[in-house]
């Protein structure tokens, strides 16, 4: 009767227990639907007009890729599909230099998406803790923390005449009064131009003049107000901004169990490299890696990944009276509509992989854990496994746990896995170009605070295309390329490798 109509029912976005979340989760589908659907629509259009032939899939929230046919259907699944493709796109960056520990750091104009991947595996969001807007949401998500940071966050004095800043962005229209676009609001992007972490002429690769009197002016202005000077105005706006981004990294590490200092901070996004290191050195974070092309590493992602469906079953059965048949038989059923799912999308069978794990909690608790299940078939044997790990799982992520108490099943899931071809990378070669003295711009003074003291220090300006491979430099530095600009305060050093990643070492703060 109506076949443009968008419907969508709660049973097949979220077929799980908890019936407010449900809906919730089902009426966020609802409300992106329609427009995602013209949209995917418009783009394969698109595509087909350029002539390619190839089919177009679509990032998931869950940290793979889908057929548009199925993002047309639910696309919910693909909120926060941009800052999860970040993660995986840090993850790649650190397997390139063997490091498998990682702290993703993705800083734009508005905000700031914290991933964590442990021995190469990143965490995934709990039921608990996903929401858009406040608004729960049960589907699955890579673990990544939002908050208001980045370029265009606006400095300003409270009720109370505290010094905040964001998170209120300046965003693109008018953007930094350093854009020259009409803004007339101090941000962190006019503070990082007045300290000369950005330089006017060299932004954008070049492509883009700063207006450096622009931000000296609404930076001098609200220096005013605070009863400052300029430069004390201007680093304050960066200290209260990184302070901001390493509080909102020990949300996500020191809460949950995990020592920051034993993982390295990938900084990319447009922003990250500007502000890696410092926030580093506020984690006790020993090692920055900044990927080739910071500008683009969430795109790199999409080109790392895989088909990845997920389903899942309410099960409610608890230790002790665990109906194995039943438990057994729904898990072999979720594989085997996944392996059709990806057989009509032409997957080989050996390229399809299976993974099962099952949400369980202790009797009577309201949230539970995610817990991989290794077994072929579950059984009374290998179930007191699960139990343990669920045991152990529990004293990390509480700090407390409770063997004597029954542990109940509450969802049986399976993530399916279709192998894509990858992207692949391409070594450095440390050519005649690439020396020190072709890739300095210029030296100069850029002011950083270290051991409480504000001062201008003599720093090198560099670009990061002709620095030499495997050769380690001092701080402090400013290095330019065309998507970002990193910085290296003093007390740091900092090498490119012939992976293409460029490392800071960090120095005392």
């Amino acid at each position: 009767e109506f076949p443009q109509a968008f419907v969508t029912t709660s049973s097949s976005i979220s077929p799980q227990f908890r019936e407010f979340e449900r809906f919730t989760t089902a009426a966020m589908n609802a409300f992106v639907g329609p427009a995602v659907r013209n949209y995917i629509n418009n783009l394969k259009k698109s595509i087909s007009e350029a002539g390619l032939k190839t089919e177009l899939h679509i990032m998931g929230s869950n940290g793979g890729v889908a057929t548009a046919d199925l993002v047309e259907e639910k696309p919910v699944l693909t909120l926060l599909s941009g800052p999860a493709a970040g993660v995986l796109g840090g993850a790649w960056c650190g397997t390139l230099s063997d490091r498998n520990n990682l702290i993703t750091f993705d800083v734009g104009g508005t905000s700031a998406d914290i991933g964590i991947v442990t021995e190469g595996k990143f965490s995934e969001a709990s039921a608990r803790d996903t929401s858009i807007a406040d608004y729960p949401l049960m589907v699955p998500m890579i673990d990544i923390h939002t908050i208001g940071a980045g370029g265009g966050s606006i400095a300003w004095e409270d009720a109370g005449g505290s010094f905040r800043v964001g998170p209120k962005s300046a965003g693109s229209k008018p953007g930094p009064a350093a854009y020259a676009r009409g803004g007339d609001l101090p941000t962190v992007t006019d503070a990082n131009v007045v300290l000369g972490r950005l330089s006017k002429d060299n932004f954008l690769g070049g492509e883009m003049t700063l207006d450096e009197e622009a931000a000296k002016r609404v930076i001098s202005n609200f220096a005013k107000k605070l009863e400052l000077s300029i430069n004390e105005t201007a680093e304050g706006i960066l200290t209260i901004l990184n302070a901001n981004m390493a509080n909102a990294i020990r949300s996500r590490t020191v809460q949950k169990g995990i020592d920051p200092r034993e993982y390295v901070l990938v900084a990319f996004g447009g922003a990250g490299p500007l502000h890696g290191a410092e926030v580093a050195s506020e984690l006790g974070v020993k090692e920055v890696l900044v990927p080739p092309y910071p500008g683009i590493t969430s795109a790199v992602g999409l080109l790392t990944t895989d088909h990845k469906y997920d389903a899942i079953k309410t099960e409610f059965q608890i230790e002790g009276n665990i109906d194995f048949k039943k438990l057994n038989t729904d898990f072999n059923a979720m594989e085997e509509d996944l392996s059709r799912q990806f057989a009509s999308q032409g997957v080989d069978l050996d390229q399809m992989k299976f993974i099962k794990s099952g949400d369980f909690r202790y009797a009577g608790q309201g949230y539970e854990l995610r817990i991989d299940i290794d077994s072929k078939e579950i059984n009374e044997l290998n179930i007191k496994d699960i139990f343990e790990k669920f045991h152990q799982n529990h004293l990390v992520e509480y700090g407390q746990n409770y063997p004597d108490s029954p542990i109940e099943l509450v969802n049986a899931r399976v993530t399916g896995i279709g192998k894509m071809p990858k992207i692949s990378n391409n070594k450095l070669n440390n050519s005649t170009e690439r020396n020190f003295q072709k890739a300095l711009v210029k030296n100069d003074k850029c002011t950083f605070r270290v051991e409480g003291v504000l001062k201008a220090y003599d720093t090198k300006y560099l670009i990061r295309d002709l620095l030499p491979i495997s050769e380690n430099f001092s701080g402090p530095a400013i290095i330019f390329q065309k998507d970002t600009t990193t910085v290296v305060p003093p007390n740091c050093s900092f090498t490119q490798e012939e992976s293409g990643n460029l490392f800071i070492s960090i120095g005392t703060k």
